[in-house]
């Protein structure tokens, strides 16, 4: 993302400043008293579920909502752009200071990225949670996107367990026999995993749901238009916007004049 190169250069020219602060929280020297091994691997899990839900967010908010996107896409750069001065520096780069407080251009990025979200849900309310050419229901062929999210969490299941074997392996081998704690420490960490994979599952599950409505729904809404053209009921079959398959409101076409010159 654009915001995320700008706040890294900025950065760079930060560290330069007098006024350089290195901030060992998140936000606005937010979890700074945690320890390193809690925070790093929190601030981890947060930044890979903010990255899932953004991604399936940006897939399905309406197109003409764009400044919902705009203000998403500032607020999850902006938290990257701190993630990343995490995993190089082990702390935040902080150079812009203000009433006390030392922030950088990845806390601005947020602050207007939630300015912008809460704006549109508040301001054009309509536009998100009731657009108009947007179906009421996501469960429009239960059978078929149930098959769809399990295999979203399937797939999701079948990365973690891979991800996970090597996480363990790597951690057992290479960090474990320095710890004297390490039966607490795996038990711990295998646990943690497990939920972390469950909640990504419940959330794959769900996804597939979602995004297999845009699929589920034009294709049940064709097969009801067929059978209003068997029952001699004359309609034009129009779709929902998002809806893939719109190629079928030509086909419905076709089907509709030639059923209307062989009466």
């Amino acid at each position: 993302m654009i915001s995320i190169v700008v706040d890294q250069l900025t950065k760079w020219w930060g560290m330069t400043l007098s006024t350089l602060h290195f901030n060992q929280g998140f936000i606005m020297g937010l979890y700074a008293n945690l320890p390193d091994n809690i925070r790093i691997v929190a601030l981890g899990c947060f930044a890979g579920l903010v990255f899932f839900v953004y991604v399936f967010l940006m897939y399905i908010i309406p197109s003409r909502a764009s400044i919902l996107k705009y203000g998403l896409s500032l607020l999850v750069g902006g938290m990257f752009g701190n993630v990343i001065d995490k995993i190089i520096y082990g702390k935040t780069i902080d150079f812009i200071p203000f009433n006390g407080t030392v922030f950088n251009f990845a806390d601005v990025f947020l602050w207007v990225g939630v300015a912008l979200v809460l704006f549109v849900i508040f301001g054009k309310e309509k536009l998100v949670w009731h657009p108009d050419s947007m179906r009421g229901n996501y469960l429009i062929w239960p059978k078929e996107q149930y098959k769809v999210g399990l295999n979203f969490a399937l797939v999701v299941f079948s990365c973690s367990l891979i991800l996970g074997i090597f996480s363990f392996s790597f951690f057992n081998t290479s960090v474990s026999p320095f710890i004297t704690n390490k039966q607490h420490l795996m038990l711990t960490y295998f646990l943690t995993y497990i939920l972390i994979t469950l909640l990504f599952c419940s959330m794959a599950f769900l996804a597939g749901i979602v995004i297999s409505h845009k699929s589920a729904g034009p294709l049940y809404a064709f097969e009801l238009y067929v059978d209003d053209l068997i029952e001699g009921k004359d309609r034009k079959l129009t779709f929902r916007d998002g809806d893939n398959y719109r190629d079928l409101e030509q086909v419905a076409d076709r089907l509709r004049d030639y059923i209307n010159k062989h009466k």
